[in-house]
């Protein structure tokens, strides 16, 4: 599960926050809790308050759920730095992506991923394939990694192209037709797990779904994925906070279903109101009661 990171009214961390909030997802029975992603904003919190939140995250975990958190750096030398913070306070794996800002080429990747497994040999990898932001991995340049010890997943990411085609051929064929709709499909294809940003909004709904795939129970699986997909396009439709931010509106939607309190986006992001925020969660207890009440 994607776990947003709690920033207070001057853009610093919140312990205390973190705190109810890892308690509150372990209590829902995630199998793992990872930070400091996109929505997790790791490119607007400091080293100092980063570091304090790997911390926090290890500790309230405390064996309960695994600790992933993201320490993605812009070279190979600030990824080892972030990396090696977690691995010798206890994180379970890290989530990174590539080294961004610049594309560079297969072999420069792969090397990439080679010197950080052997700088930080203790500590499982998992790769942020997000190429929005960073290198794509191709499927040749996961048949070299594969072979790295302590690589153990990936986080995919589709292109908005892809999605987008995804989303216009689901809405015209049945639902029962439909196998390459997020993450349900992916399952039944022999994906091991779901990384969820919803997860941080509804828990139990997402753990279900989950569960259902492990289960076998795919249509059923489908009708919830649909089901999902409904309801972000319902919040992504309303017309009250639409000028701000991808990642404002995240906060603001997981602040308005209750579960997590994970305060503003730090800055150049500029934060919801509260009042839009309750606009959020009055809206939601109208058109969805029945995702709020079954958390």
């Amino acid at each position: 599960m994607i776990a947003p990171a709690p920033l207070d009214e001057n853009r610093r961390f919140d312990e205390d926050r973190m705190r109810r909030n890892v308690s509150a997802l372990c209590q829902a029975g995630v199998d793992a809790i990872v930070t400091t992603g996109s929505v997790g904003e790791f490119h607007t919190i400091t080293w100092e308050d980063h570091k304090r939140l790997i911390d926090v995250l290890v500790d309230e975990v405390s064996g309960k759920t695994l600790a992933v958190p993201g320490c993605s750096g812009v070279n190979t030398e600030e990824a080892i730095k972030k990396t090696r913070y977690a691995q010798d306070s206890g994180a379970d794996a890290v989530m990174n992506v590539s080294p961004y800002y610049v594309n560079i080429r297969d072999n420069e990747l792969i090397g990439f991923w080679r010197d950080l497994s052997e700088a930080c040999p203790e500590i499982g990898l998992i790769i942020y394939n997000n190429p929005h932001t960073a290198q794509l991995h191709t499927v040749e340049i996961f048949k070299e990694l594969a072979n790295i010890p302590s690589m153990c997943g990936s986080k995919e990411i589709m292109t908005i192209k892809l999605q987008l085609d995804i989303m216009r051929y689901t809405d015209l064929v049945p639902m029962t037709a439909t196998e390459l709709d997020y993450f349900v499909p992916t399952m039944k294809l022999g994906a091991k797990g779901i990384f969820s940003m919803s997860a941080s909004m509804f828990p139990e709904f997402i753990i279900d779904v989950y569960q259902k795939c492990k289960d076998g129970k795919w249509d059923h699986a489908m009708k919830m994925q649909h089901k999902l997909k409904d309801v972000w396009t319902f919040l992504d439709g309303l017309d009250f906070g639409s000028e701000y931010g991808a990642i404002p509106r995240f906060k603001a939607y997981t602040n308005a279903f209750g579960v997590l309190d994970c305060g503003i986006p730090g800055k150049p992001l500029v934060p919801v109101p509260e009042s839009v925020v309750m606009q959020y969660r009055e809206a939601i207890e109208e058109t969805y009661p029945e995702m709020i009440e079954s958390q």
